[in-house]
């Protein structure tokens, strides 16, 4: 743990010091990047773009940082889940899923359907001045290609597959879709137990078995891949095929799942480097010379699967736990501050773990594209919610830093982040016992009258002191601060 630690320690410092992953870095509150926006017609030229938080690319496309995963989505809540997205409140514009998932069609239909429940709201809004009927709000998609598609051929019906999928949403005039196609994975790997090459090979519709050689029988099928991908995107964005329904629809590549060796090689013979590049969180913790890359190229990283891979951890990782929940703590009180000095700025009173997870990323400028099911995780993991949460000091993100390190890699912080209490006996000598949720009553110590006892315990513990002397005379007490914090207690009996 002590290595680990001190590597983190080392690549946090050398972020902060050169704004490592991106040059959008968020600093303060970024509500007025949001509130009111509905898109500017000279400016945009007719395209709305109302998302808080965003990162350039380089091909100079401008992207969400925070968006909504849907891959693997109970096909019957996609396109619901979506809807909702889109609102005012929550404005989801950055969408996640795969081919593979088989529901594209749906989000295609979410993002119709939910664009045009949105423009009808602003438009029976009578305190709103702005026109809208024209404009086109910009949705993105990151959709991926799987394996069993790679290969040149292969590769060029899938993106044929894909565009006909969205098609719904590509010719909707209020849409302004953005579509991000990236390859799933570079091969199938037999030593990765989920995966079956040969049979999935095998079970093929001839439409795909027809379209080029199976790529399980050449691992280096991915860079014929990567060609077609290129040319796709190059005629996609051509000044002269102004013409085509699709033209621009295609607005950048990418890859998923690359390890260092296989970026390297791309990189090394490609045309087009890619433009996203999608990885768990795992690697952004753990393998520092493929970030550097990444970085290096200036290819954005998306991580996905975040909060399941740290959830699945937390309670073998109490002291990160409890780290996290003090940065919260944190987090609500200085929002509390800022907005007390300035009317401007809403007041967060409640900052969740998830919350502090993903804003820590975003921090880096890393986007993120959490999966969930349940409408009240979707707005507090929504844009508009994390760009209300203040910015983490340098301090906050070491410590954030390191706590999402031990949840990765489930090895626990030395240090804990406890409720430090002090009782202080002002009249009389006097007992103290910790109360139970049994309410079993254990001593802990003997205070002399005008002394003080410290407690390291968690938020919510009871306590209860007795007079030394006198069994009768006895008084109770709930802890009510926060992990981090301290309190003094001062007992008269």
């Amino acid at each position: 743990m002590i290595k680990n630690a001190q590597l983190w320690q080392g690549f946090l410092q050398f972020f902060l010091l050169f704004g490592y992953f991106s040059s959008v870095i968020v600093r303060g509150q970024t509500n007025s990047l949001f509130r009111g926006y509905h898109g500017d017609k000279k400016d945009n030229d007719g395209i709305i773009t109302d998302v808080p938080l965003t990162t350039k690319l380089s091909n100079g496309l401008i992207m969400p940082l925070v968006g909504l995963g849907v891959g693997n989505l109970q096909r019957n809540l996609v396109e619901t889940m979506i809807h909702h997205g889109l609102n005012d409140d929550l404005r989801v514009r950055l969408i996640d899923t795969a081919h593979q998932s088989g529901n594209e069609r749906e989000v295609a239909r979410g993002i119709t359907t939910g664009v045009k429940d949105l423009k009808e709201k602003w438009a029976s809004n009578t305190s709103n001045n702005h026109d809208s009927s024209k404009e086109r709000i910009q949705v993105h998609v990151v959709t991926k290609i799987w394996y069993t598609y790679l290969g040149y051929a292969r590769t060029k019906l899938a993106v044929d597959e894909i565009l006909q999928s969205f098609e719904e949403a590509i010719k909707d005039s209020n849409v302004d879709l953005k579509l991000t196609i990236i390859l799933h994975w570079p091969q199938c790997h037999d030593n990765i137990p989920w995966m079956n090459c040969k049979e999935e090979e095998d079970q093929l519709p001839d439409r795909i078995k027809n379209a080029g050689p199976p790529p399980h029988l050449d691992k280096a099928s991915w860079k014929e891949s990567w060609r077609a991908l290129e040319e796709i995107y190059d005629n996609n964005n051509s000044v002269d095929n102004n013409n085509d329904e699709y033209s621009s629809v295609i607005a950048g590549i990418g890859i998923s799942n690359f390890d260092y060796d296989t970026l390297q090689t791309l990189l090394q013979t490609s045309k087009v480097a890619p433009h996203l590049a999608q990885i768990n969180v795992w690697s952004v913790m753990n393998d520092p010379a493929f970030i550097e890359l990444l970085h290096e190229n200036n290819i954005h990283i998306q991580v996905y699967n975040v909060m399941n891979g740290i959830i699945e951890q937390v309670l073998n990782n109490p002291k990160a736990h409890h780290h996290i929940l003090m940065i919260a703590n944190q987090l609500e009180q200085k929002s509390i501050h800022s907005s007390s000095s300035s009317a401007n700025d809403e007041i967060v009173e409640k900052v969740y773990f998830s919350q502090v997870i993903l804003k820590w990323l975003v921090q880096f400028g890393i986007s993120v594209i959490p999966r969930t099911s349940q409408s009240n995780r979707l707005t507090q993991n929504s844009a508009v919610a994390i760009s209300k949460i203040p910015s983490m000091s340098e301090e906050q993100m070491d410590t954030a830093g390191r706590a999402i390190l031990a949840f990765i890699n489930n090895q626990d912080l030395e240090d804990d982040k406890l409720v430090k209490v002090r009782f202080h006996a002002k009249e009389s000598d006097m007992f103290l016992y910790w109360v139970s949720q049994e309410d079993n009553e254990s001593q802990l110590a003997f205070i002399e009258k005008g002394s003080s006892y410290e407690e390291h315990t968690h938020p919510g513990h009871r306590f209860k002191v007795y007079h030394a002397y006198d069994p009768d005379q006895f008084e109770s007490f709930s802890i009510h601060g926060h992990y981090g914090d301290s309190q003094d207690i001062h007992v008269e009996l």
